[in-house]
C-alpha cells in the first residue's frame, strides 16, 4: 500500500460502494483525495502525509497502551502492545479513583495481531483483568516498572432494555408543536405534552415518541426544521411551558396575560407563524426571568450547578443568564414529563430523536468548528429521486479529530439527549458507521462515503444507555450495511420499521411474522404523508400543487398508488381483514391495518398521533424548503379530543399486543 492509499485508508475515505440499482461504484481517486482534502490534510505534502501516517498508525505500537482502550464488561481483558522481544516481569492495572487495582498474569496473555516497524516486530495481544463497573475510567497500566496512562472504556455487552422477552408494548408518535392546546394558548409546549402523558397512560399507552426537541434558532423562528438544528444538546425554548414554570415557583398564571398574545386567526390556523409564536413565547419567559430575579430561592443553586454541569455546551451563553436558564427550564420541564411517564404506569415513558447533524452557520458547529471538515456537508447518494445525490447541507465531522479528542464532543451529545427521557432514537443510525460527505470539485457537486470510528461510538452508546437506563432505538431505513445489522442486533438497538417500505423482492407487503422483534413498528414517519393522505391521494395532488409533480407523473403516480392501495387490501385479507376493499373508507382500512400491526411480533407499535386524527396534510414533504410549511402543521383536535375518539382503537390494539 502506498503512503497516500495508506492514509486514504486511516481517514476512513471510502474506496466502493453499491449504488441504489445494485451496481458496484468505485469512487474516483481525485474525489477520495479531496475528501482527504476536506479533513484539511495537503495532499501535495509526502512530509505531512509521511506525518500523519506516523501518528494515525505506527505510533500506537511504540507504546503499550493507547489513549482509550475498551474493555467488554461481561470478559474483561485489557489490550497491551509490546516489542516481541520483550519478557514481561509486571504488568499491573490501576484506577485509583475507584480504589482498584489487578495484577495480571503475562503466562495469561492471548495474542492478536502483531506489526512490523524498522526490522522491529511488535505484537499486541490480551490479558485478563478483574471485573470494573461501567464507565469511562482514567487508568494507570505499570509494565515491567514504566508507567502508561490510558481511559478505560468499561463497555456492557448491550444497551438498556427494559422490555421483557415477549412482552409488546403500544405507543404514540407525536410532532410536539402540532399539538393543539384547549383554550386560548398559542401554541403547544411541555404542558400539552404532560396532558397526553397523563391521558394517554390513563389508556395503558407505554411511551410517546417525539420529534428532535433541539435548540433552534431563536432569532430566526422560521427556520423550524428540527432536523436542522442550531445545536443539539440543548433544547429549545419554544417548548418551555408558563403553566409549568408557574407551578414550579408559585406564581400567577394570569399576570402573563399581556404576554401571551393570541388572536382568533391564530387559533384556527392551520399552520403556526412561528415567528409569532416564539416573540410571545419570549416576552413572557423574560417577565418571569425578571420576576424570578428579584426573589430569592431554592432555584438559584439548581440553576448554579445546572450551568457548571454544561459548561461546555452553554458556552455561546457565555455571558447570557437569561439564555442558560431558559435551558435549565427546558430540562426540567422535560424531566418532569418523564417522571410523570414512569409515576402513571408508562413502561418506557418519551423517546427522544436525536438528529443526524447540525445545521451550517450554527451554534454547535461554529463552537465546535475545529472537529468539521473544512467545506462537506452531509447527504445521501444517488437515488431514483436525486440522481446527483442530496445534500442536505449539515456539517461532516471528521472521524480523525473525534477520536483525537477522545470523543468527547459525542458522549457530550448522547448525554445531553438521553436527559429527561426513557428512550433514544437516533435518526440515520448509519451515520455512526459511515456518512455520504458531500462537496465540490471543479464546481460540480460529488461526493462519497467517509467511515467512522464505529466501535468507539458504539461503546458510547451502550455504555450510556446501562448508566442511565436509556433504550436505543435506531433509524436504519433504507441501505444498511451488514455490519450495522449485526452490531444493532448483538447490542439491542432496536430497529425501526415503517410498513410502508417492509415489501418482499415482488414488491408485496412482507407477512407481520418477518417483522424484527426488537423493532418500533410504524405506519409511517415524517417523511411520508399521513395514512388518511396516503389512502386519498391527497399527498400527490399537494407534490403536483407544489410543481414537484408534472401532469403527467402525477397520472402515473395515481396509478401506483392504486396499485398499492389494492395490494394493502390483499394484505389485510391475507390476515382476517377481508372486508376492505379499494372503495372503504381510510379510517376502516386503518383499523383493519392496526389490528393486523398489533399482532405483529415487533416488540413496539407506535401509532401516529396525526392518523388519530385523520390528518391528511403531511408535516413535511422532503425536497421542499420555502413552497411548503414544513414542521408547522397543526392538528385539528386537542389531545384530550383525540384520545376519547379514537379510544376503541387503542384498547383493542393494547388487548392484542397482550395476547
Amino acid at each position: 500500500m502506498d503512503n497516500i492509499a495508506q492514509l486514504l485508508y486511516l481517514y476512513g475515505i471510502g474506496y466502493e460502494y453499491h449504488k441504489y440499482t445494485g451496481d458496484h461504484v468505485v469512487f474516483d481517486h481525485q474525489t477520495r483525495l479531496q475528501a482527504l482534502q476536506e479533513c484539511g490534510v495537503d495532499v501535495s505534502n509526502p512530509d505531512e502525509i509521511d506525518r500523519l501516517n506516523f501518528e494515525l498508525d505506527i505510533a500506537k505500537w511504540l507504546t503499550p497502551v493507547e489513549a482509550i482502550t475498551l474493555v467488554c464488561k461481561e470478559t474483561p481483558t485489557i489490550t497491551i502492545r509490546v516489542d516481541d522481544g520483550l519478557h514481561i516481569n509486571e504488568l499491573t492495572v490501576s484506577i485509583p479513583a475507584l480504589g482498584y487495582c489487578c495484577v495480571c498474569d503475562p503466562n495469561k496473555q492471548v495474542a492478536i495481531g502483531d506489526y512490523r516497524y524498522q526490522d522491529t516486530r511488535y505484537v499486541q495481544f490480551e490479558v485478563p483483568i478483574n471485573a470494573i463497573e461501567v464507565g469511562y475510567h482514567s487508568a494507570e497500566v505499570m509494565l515491567n516498572g514504566a508507567r502508561f496512562e490510558t481511559e478505560l472504556w468499561v463497555t456492557p455487552r448491550q444497551c438498556y432494555d427494559p422490555i421483557e422477552q415477549h412482552k409488546k408494548l403500544l405507543g404514540l408518535s407525536i410532532q410536539l408543536y402540532s399539538l393543539k392546546p384547549a383554550g386560548s394558548k398559542l401554541s403547544a409546549d411541555f404542558y400539552e405534552l404532560k396532558q397526553l402523558v397523563e391521558a394517554s397512560a390513563a389508556e395503558g399507552v407505554d411511551y410517546i415518541l417525539l420529534n428532535p426537541l433541539h435548540l433552534l434558532f431563536v432569532d430566526k423562528p422560521e427556520k423550524a426544521s428540527p432536523y436542522s438544528p442550531n445545536d443539539r444538546r440543548l433544547l429549545h425554548p419554544f417548548y418551555i411551558s408558563i403553566e409549568l414554570l408557574c407551578e414550579q415557583f408559585g406564581l400567577d398564571v394570569s399576570v402573563f396575560a399581556d404576554y401571551l398574545d393570541v388572536s382568533k386567526s391564530n387559533l384556527s390556523a392551520t399552520y403556526l407563524n412561528m415567528t409569532h409564536c416564539m416573540e410571545s413565547k419570549l416576552n413572557a419567559l423574560r417577565f418571569a426571568w425578571q420576576l424570578l430575579c428579584d426573589q430569592t430561592g431554592a432555584w438559584r443553586a439548581d440553576f448554579t450547578r445546572f450551568c457548571q454541569a454544561k459548561q461546555q455546551e452553554l458556552k455561546a451563553f457565555e455571558d447570557d443568564d437569561f439564555a442558560k436558564f431558559l435551558q435549565w427550564l427546558a430540562f426540567e420541564q422535560l424531566t418532569l414529563c418523564q417522571s410523570l411517564a414512569l409515576n402513571a404506569g408508562m413502561a418506557v415513558g418519551l423517546i427522544n430523536d436525536l438528529a443526524v447533524g447540525c445545521a451550517d452557520g450554527s451554534s454547535e458547529y461554529n463552537s465546535n468548528k475545529n472537529l468539521y471538515a473544512d467545506h462537506a456537508r452531509v447527504g445521501a447518494p444517488p437515488d431514483p429521486w436525486a440522481e446527483l445525490g442530496q445534500n442536505w447541507g449539515l456539517p461532516a465531522l471528521n472521524p480523525v479529530k473525534l477520536k483525537a479528542q477522545r470523543f468527547a464532543f459525542f458522549k457530550q451529545l448522547i448525554q445531553a439527549n438521553i436527559t429527561g427521557v426513557g428512550a433514544l432514537r437516533i435518526d440515520h443510525v448509519m451515520g455512526l458507521r459511515r456518512l455520504w460527505w458531500c462537496f465540490y470539485q471543479e464546481q460540480q457537486q460529488t461526493g462519497c462515503y467517509v467511515y467512522y470510528p464505529f466501535e468507539y461510538l458504539l461503546a458510547i452508546l451502550k455504555i450510556e444507555s446501562v448508566k442511565h437506563q436509556v433504550m436505543i432505538i435506531g433509524e436504519d431505513l433504507g441501505v444498511v450495511p451488514i455490519e450495522i445489522k449485526e452490531a444493532m442486533s448483538e447490542s439491542h438497538i432496536y430497529s425501526n420499521i415503517l410498513f410502508y417500505f417492509e415489501k418482499d423482492y415482488h414488491g408485496q407487503f412482507l407477512a407481520p411474522t418477518h417483522y424484527k422483534h426488537n423493532a418500533l413498528l410504524m405506519v409511517a414517519n415524517h417523511d411520508v404523508p399521513p395514512f388518511f393522505g396516503w389512502w386519498s391521494h391527497d399527498d400527490l395532488r399537494l407534490r403536483r400543487e407544489y410543481q414537484l409533480l408534472s401532469e403527467p407523473q402525477l397520472t402515473k403516480a395515481d396509478e401506483e398508488r392504486t396499485s398499492e392501495r389494492e395490494k394493502l387490501c390483499h394484505w389485510l385479507s391475507c390476515y382476517g381483514e377481508a372486508s376492505v376493499a379499494l372503495a372503504s373508507e381510510a379510517r376502516d382500512v386503518y383499523q383493519a391495518l392496526i389490528n393486523v400491526l398489533a399482532k405483529s411480533p415487533a416488540k413496539m407499535l407506535t401509532i401516529q398521533f396525526d392518523d388519530l386524527d385523520e390528518q391528511k396534510l403531511p408535516v413535511n414533504i422532503p425536497g421542499t424548503d420555502q413552497e411548503y410549511p414544513n414542521w408547522r402543521r397543526r392538528l385539528n383536535q386537542t389531545s384530550a379530543e383525540i384520545i376519547a375518539s379514537s379510544r376503541p382503537l387503542i384498547r383493542d390494539a393494547i388487548t392484542s399486543r397482550k395476547e
